[in-house]
């Protein structure tokens, strides 16, 4: 019998409100040692992902786009057009506004071998694995990479 998502899975997922704010999904993906996580909204529908990377990217356009806006305005002066210029890189920046939308799913009972084609097919790094329309696991990279070299994630 070959294994399913249901045997590699991470069962407790944590996942995260859509109007979490920037800041305290740093602290919990530092305090629980993870780079990701489902996002969900006030009724605990599943809505999105975010990583570390959506975190970083988010910052590192602020960072151009700061760049950009001030190094034009040396260079053509302040007009107009400029001045209604806004950047999205404050303390309010929360979780929807830098989530992935509609991540991919798999059911519980998924072949590993059809959740690694759709990992790479899709370039990502997580499947979120779904019990009818609830939120049951999580399977990452390293999960996958620890079924491959036959360990347990425990040891």
């Amino acid at each position: 019998m070959s294994k399913t998502a249901q045997d590699v899975m991470t069962k407790n997922v944590i996942a995260v409100e859509e109007n979490m704010m920037i800041n305290n999904l740093i602290e919990l993906f530092q305090e629980h040692k993870i780079s990701g996580a489902p996002v969900v909204n006030n009724k605990k529908k599943l809505i999105g992902i975010v990583t570390r990377t959506d975190i970083l990217s988010s910052y590192i356009d602020a960072y151009i786009d700061l760049n950009v806006k001030f190094g034009l305005k040396d260079i053509l002066g302040d007009t107009q057009e400029d001045s209604s210029t806004e950047i999205l890189f404050d303390e309010d920046v929360k979780v929807k506004n830098i989530m992935i939308l509609n991540p991919v799913t798999v059911r519980e009972d998924t072949p590993i071998k059809e959740m690694a084609e759709i990992m790479i097919d899709n370039n990502i790094h997580r499947l979120i694995i779904m019990r009818n329309s609830i939120i049951a696991g999580i399977v990452s990279t390293i999960d996958m990479l620890y079924y491959v070299a036959g360990r347990n994630r425990d040891e």
